[in-house]
């Protein structure tokens, strides 16, 4: 008889009591708790060490319930693609790889998610249990394992040696399963943690253990794992959040020009519903941190541009320098997302940063500091929202005139540049769109750009490492199959109910270089994407920091409209490619896109660009970069 499934997922309830007693392989168990957390799609790359756990995805019950393999060119890009699966659903991105040559190649993608407080699952297969158990065999240098440094013909080799890189320095839990007795709490440990910290964390299995029995209890006593579940769970003293709401209410009665800043926690934390709410509900002035674009609706007439201290648009400095007070959600500090470190307020100024682990308040004038440590920030919102009097609000905000959009006026037959750029890619977005961009010299240009309402926006912030948008967009594109239109705030009514939603990605020739291959996994899995390859001649955004002419910024030029036929689409049914020069073509085909409902192809539009076209956004970050 096959085992049964455990979990009607659609009503959260158990379907079979009689089932309780009986034991299912760990390996169906794993699937079995993804599923039940919301992962719906598995990134990776197969390894004899994790043959065994993958076959478990095709057992009859969890094919039944829709998991999905997405099998990636490389480890690396799975990483990715697990990384921006988490960024869009904000639930957990997994991906599965075999033991040493698999999970290293990973390493960075995950180094980068923990760096960016993504939700990623890394399993890791490795040698089976024996290798850990007996005296004899343990010596054995095994394939995929470095030897021990010296003497390794005598010297047992360290087994682990992989799991004590990661564990405590880019995974916020990491588990090694040698007991089966306990494999399937570690498991959820794992995975409550990876919501509760919103950083990756790491599980290794031997090879041998995926056929062997566990008792599925687990999976009756806690049939789902969520973000929400997770954080009601844990210990909140709800005085405390009572007083910091009362706090905060406080010094925004007694304010005439308050301020709130929407940072990337926000959304990592999923309470960027209730911050909109706040906004809405109070008619504050608020700004976007860098990281945290597309939290805050932007086209809203109290949204007053991004922050990044010294390195923002002069307008947006000198209006948030009118602001008594300073309301930072979400606030994450880090080089990029400070301007250099440079925020600075009015010397009038209160400056409150809550934040998931804590409420913090700085009076500008008197000095005084208040704190609190662990800190629930939805429930906080979700205080101050209900206890908020709109009647006590007597905000004066001087006038301002908010900036206007520059008029175009083009020679059709001029080149394409990254100033005209900035005036016309932002009118190709609709409402409801998902835009991603890669790191490079035009990603520093998007950073005064105004979002359409609901657009959700992605891209490496502050890790930067180039490649990563394009396989981060594969599974960005899985979360959108698996939760169609989630990002899209349905209350607003800003989307039209049968608008399906776009996927653009703008890449630098440079980084395309390092990822290109997973096109063809578009193509093979069935994902729609817009794709633009700003071909600027090599690494232009290294050339502005230092080295313009020196060769290690040059690359090998690509005929980048040959690319889709090379990786899969033989017969050229699949893909739409087109090469542009000038300004009229460009703005002939971004129209063309914004209007055009057709998602079913992948469209590659390769745009010329002078090799020393720089942004002036970037100038001014490279010019603080040298002097760092």
């Amino acid at each position: 008889m096959a085992p049964v499934s455990f979990l009607d997922r659609t009503a959260n309830i158990i379907t079979d009591s009689e089932s309780t007693r009986s034991q299912i392989t760990l390996g169906q168990y794993v699937f079995e708790r993804l599923l039940s957390c919301g992962t719906r799609t598995v990134f990776g790359v197969p390894g004899d060490f994790n043959l065994s756990l993958l076959e478990h995805m095709y057992d009859e019950e969890i094919e039944n319930q829709g998991l999905k393999w997405v099998g990636t060119c490389n480890e690396l890009n799975a990483a990715y693609a697990a990384d921006g699966y988490s960024r869009y659903t904000n639930n957990i991105g997994c991906v599965i790889t075999t033991f040493g040559v698999g999970e290293l190649s990973a390493l960075n993608g995950l180094a980068g998610a923990f760096a960016e407080d993504v939700k990623v699952l890394h399993i890791v297969g490795v040698t089976p249990s024996k290798f850990h158990t007996d005296a004899v065999v343990s010596h054995h240098n095994v394939h995929h394992l470095v030897p021990a440094p010296k003497n390794s013909n005598f010297e047992a080799p360290l087994h682990r040696v992989y799991h004590d890189m990661v564990k405590d320095r880019i995974s916020c839990s990491t588990e090694f399963l040698d007991n089966l007795e306990t494999a399937c709490d570690q498991i959820d440990k794992v995975i409550s943690d990876i919501f509760r910290h919103s950083k990756p964390g790491y599980i290794f299995i031997p090879a041998d253990f995926a056929d062997k029995l566990v008792d599925p209890v687990n999976l009756f006593a806690m049939p789902t794992i969520n973000l929400d579940m997770v954080l009601s769970g844990n210990v909140f003293d709800e005085r405390r959040i009572q007083i910091a709401s009362d706090l905060l209410l406080q010094l925004i009665y007694k304010s005439k020009a308050p301020a709130v800043i929407g940072d990337v926690l926000c959304d990592r934390f999923g309470c960027t519903n209730q911050l909109r709410e706040f906004v809405q509900k109070t008619q504050m002035w608020n700004f976007s941190s860098m990281m945290g674009r597309s939290i805050l609706d932007e086209s809203k007439p109290t949204f007053r541009g991004v922050y990044n201290g010294s390195e923002s648009e002069s307008q947006v400095s000198s209006i948030i320098q009118n602001c008594d007070l300073i309301l930072h959600f979400g606030a994450i500090r880090n080089e990029m997302n400070t301007g250099h470190y440079s925020f600075s307020f009015s010397p009038n100024s209160t400056i409150v940063e809550i934040h998931p682990d804590y409420f913090k308040i700085y009076d500008s004038l008197s000095g005084k500091k208040t704190h609190i440590e662990g800190f629930p920030l939805k429930s906080f919102l979700q205080t101050v929202i209900e206890c908020l009097d709109v009647q006590k609000l007597n905000f004066g905000y001087p006038d301002v005139v908010k900036k206007q959009a520059a008029s175009i006026s083009y020679d059709p037959d001029s080149p394409v540049t990254q100033s005209n750029l900035q005036l016309v890619f932002p009118k190709c977005l609709n409402p409801g769109d998902i835009f991603v961009t890669e790191t490079g010299s035009f990603q520093f240009a998007v950073r005064d750009f105004v979002f359409p309402s609901n657009l959700k926006y992605i891209s490496q912030g502050f890790y930067l490492s180039i490649g990563m948008a394009l396989p981060a967009a594969l599974g960005i594109g899985c979360g959108m199959v698996d939760y169609p239109r989630q990002h899209i705030n349905e209350v607003e009514n800003t989307v039209p109910k049968d608008y399906i939603p776009r996927l653009v990605l703008t890449e630098g020739d440079g980084a395309a270089q390092m990822t290109i291959q997973e096109l063809s996994s578009f193509l093979r899995y069935n994902i729609p994407l817009e794709i633009f390859i700003w071909n600027n001649d090599g690494y232009t955004v290294e050339r502005a920091i230092k080295g313009p002419t020196r060769a290690y910024n040059d690359i090998m030029p690509w005929n980048w409209t040959k690319i889709l036929h090379a990786l899969g689409d033989i017969s050229e049914t699949k893909t739409q490619n087109c090469k542009i020069e000038t300004f009229g073509q460009l703005s002939k085909h971004l129209n063309a896109l914004k209007l055009n409902d057709n998602r079913a192809t992948i469209k590659l539009l390769e745009v010329k660009l002078e090799r020393m076209d720089i942004p002036e956004q970037l100038k001014i970050m490279a010019k603080a970069c040298r002097h760092t």
